[in-house]
């Protein structure tokens, strides 16, 4: 027992002995940073030599180094909804995708809002600048009737240092000026809409282009010509009084009509119903553009007033398109469209948003996506990336070409009810043409 117990002690202290000189050497080998248990010095031949540091960071694969993902977010309204069920829908959600995979250090995020309206995206984004500026967007698209006044509420950006000369030029001129607010532009449109001529060329040969041409055929003529919801005249009528170089305004601006321009486009409406062109019966029930599209598919009329976005997206073979014939056979429409907007004021986040910006509005994409849909594009460049013939072509760049935005919503506002006042006035018998047009400007007194 005693001789065991003497081995014991003599083991432990022999690991006593060299335990100074291991623990060093493991402390340098596991890279602790512990001190010693003995002050033994340790042999520097026995160490490794020290590393230097590099002299930049070694970049490594975790988690922590790698790039920040930033997500730039989109507000669109209802009819934009990439994920939605309208026509579309799945083209937008590809190229939003796209975006992503190529600049992968970049994601969008698209939150769909009401057009207009309590609860619609201008309502939005002024409730959001004031209650919680963080939730705002870096882009925006939104009914270039609100771009103004967005514009004057210092909630969108302007975008002419956002945008290439090329993309300037080659917009069309209805389009540069639905994008400007005091000739800066606020917004880049990227779908329009606007009213055409819809005919049939088994009962036509070629599309009338003049009122005279309307009045000679023996074709029925729709155009919608009921009143709107808010008593306003319709597109169809207004485009026929401002081609006739019909004014809505004054010098000084204020609301104003001209008397002899109303008389030609009510006696030219008298004249159709004398040859039994126009039924007043019909073309009263007709309110809006899209009512004269369907009832020319179900059969009606040979030639029709009808928008533009319907028209290209339903139509087939037995029908063709034309500008609205007009007084002196001069093309015109008024166009209406959504643009996109600059909302961050953040330079580092503008940097970003414009490369989402300039891949919307490319021409390819812009294309593709507004053929899709049913609207217009915005630029040339999109209209010639159509997949229409070069006939069709033709037709719609003449009539895009000759469009014009809206009258202001406050003269309409005033001059939209005298002129359909008259409108019916005229087409119901009520009166002559020359009597509803003295009536509705002494209206406006």
């Amino acid at each position: 027992m005693r001789s065991h117990l003497s081995f014991v002690i003599c083991h432990l202290s022999f690991i006593i002995r060299h335990l100074s000189s291991v623990i060093p050497l493991l402390l340098t080998l596991t890279g602790c940073d512990f001190l010693p248990l003995t002050p033994t010095p340790t042999p520097i031949s026995s160490l490794p030599p020290p590393t230097p540091p590099p002299s930049t960071p070694t970049p490594t694969s975790t988690p922590q180094s790698q790039p920040l993902i930033v997500t730039l977010t989109l507000w669109v309204p209802e009819q934009f909804n990439p994920y939605g069920e309208r026509p579309g829908a799945d083209v937008l959600a590809q190229q939003l995708a796209d975006f992503s995979k190529i600049h992968t250090d970049l994601q969008v995020e698209v939150v769909v809002k009401k057009a207009h309206g309590r609860g619609g995206l201008l309502d939005f984004l002024r409730t959001a600048r004031n209650a919680a500026p963080s939730v705002l967007p870096d882009l925006v698209v939104l009914d270039t009737a609100d771009l103004e006044a967005a514009a004057d509420s210092g909630l969108i950006q302007p975008l002419d240092n956002f945008l290439s000369p090329a993309e300037i030029s080659d917009r069309f001129p209805f389009a540069v000026a639905l994008g400007a607010v005091e000739e800066q532009t606020m917004g880049f449109v990227v779908a329009a809409d606007m009213q055409q001529l819809a005919y049939r060329p088994a009962l036509l040969n070629s599309p009338p282009v003049s009122w005279t041409q309307i009045v000679s055929s023996p074709v029925p003529f729709l155009f919608p010509a009921g009143g709107r919801d808010d008593d306003q005249v319709n597109d169809a009528t207004l485009i026929q009084y401002l081609a006739a170089d019909g004014k809505v305004t004054d010098p000084d601006g204020n609301p104003w009509l001209d008397e002899e321009v109303m008389v030609s486009v009510f006696d030219f409406y008298s004249t159709c119903i004398s040859t039994t062109v126009i039924s007043p019966a019909v073309v009263l029930s007709i309110t809006d553009a899209d009512q004269s599209w369907e009832r020319f598919q179900a059969g009606e009329g040979g030639m029709a007033v009808v928008r533009a976005g319907r028209y290209w997206l339903e139509a087939d073979e037995a029908v063709a398109a034309a500008p609205i014939p007009t007084r002196d056979g001069q093309p015109l429409s008024i166009a209406r469209g959504w643009a996109i907007a600059m909302v961050t004021d953040d330079p580092a986040r503008q940097a970003l948003a414009r490369l989402l910006l300039n891949w919307l509005v490319a021409p390819d994409h812009n294309a593709q996506w507004t053929q899709a849909t049913g609207y217009l594009p915005g630029t040339r460049s999109a209209l010639r990336l159509w997949d229409i013939s070069n006939a069709d072509r033709a037709v719609l760049h003449k009539v895009m070409e000759a469009a014009v935005p809206p009258p202001r919503p406050e003269v309409m506002a005033t001059v939209g009810p005298a002129m359909q006042d008259a409108l019916e006035a005229v087409l119901r018998g009520r009166t002559t043409p020359k009597e509803a047009a003295a009536a509705a400007v002494e209206s406006l007194d």
